[in-house]
């Protein structure tokens, strides 16, 4: 009986529970998707779905637009999706402008970015070495979150773009009181030219009013041990 409870009230909010998740981190980001009813998410550089696949393995059942702009990740992503009517898919990158852009292309295409990548990224990753260039669209998501959200939806946006994490959010402003939260792939050293680095990014989102609170492991150099990158989670403060 209770356990049938627990999943009529998770479904209320979007949610789909197959089984409770025994990773504590998990628990907690799922623990803060429901405190905050969560029920759209914007997952940008969404290279070939895995954060979309990840989140609906984790019970998520709410509505998804991955934004990705490189062509042949794009057609693996829209093929991904097409089988989940509450899942869309958008060609083109998010910025803080609109118009062209070029993206170096990764060995491992997840780490490409607009901005150019530095020798420490490289030594931990030889994998993300630059092997080309591609142009694609940039638009605001100002400009664009209307297209897909809908009054009284609960948006959490998930940004990770290599380096480009503070351009997407100054590209959002305007729409911040729609938004729920964030999560950001950061850097603690750098590892893409002129990125900004997780204290300043945790400090200006702060500024607009959203705190963080959840950090987990991210990008590590295997053989030192030193952490490169985290997942942080953002959410407005109630």
């Amino acid at each position: 009986m209770m356990k049938t409870f627990l999943k009529k009230i998770a479904q209320k909010y979007g949610y789909d529970i197959l089984h409770l998740p025994t990773d504590p981190l998990v628990r907690q980001r799922l623990d803060l998707l429901k405190q905050y009813d969560i029920n759209l998410i914007f997952d940008i550089g969404a290279n070939v779905g895995q954060y979309a696949q990840k989140m609906r393995e984790m019970g998520y059942q709410g509505e998804i637009v991955s934004f990705e702009p490189l062509p042949r990740e794009f057609e693996q992503l829209k093929k991904k999706a097409e089988g989940d009517f509450r899942w869309k898919a958008a060609e083109f990158a998010l910025g803080n402008f609109n118009g062209t852009a070029e993206i170096n292309l990764a060995k491992n295409s997840y780490s490409s970015s607009i901005l150019d990548i530095l020798p420490v990224h490289v030594e931990s990753a030889p994998d993300s070495i630059y092997v080309g260039t591609q142009t694609v669209t940039v638009r605001r998501l100002d400009d664009v979150i209307e297209q897909y959200y809908l009054p009284g939806q609960n948006i959490f946006v998930k940004i990770d773009t290599q380096g480009f994490e503070r351009q997407v959010f100054e590209g959002s402003v305007a729409s911040l009181s729609k938004i729920n939260g964030f999560q950001m792939e950061l850097s603690i050293v750098p590892l893409y030219e002129g990125e900004t680095l997780m204290q300043e990014m945790v400090d200006l989102l702060r500024s607009h009013g959203f705190k963080l609170k959840l950090i987990e492991g991210g990008h590590r150099n295997y053989e030192t041990g030193e952490l490169l990158q985290v997942e942080c989670f953002f959410f407005y403060a109630k």
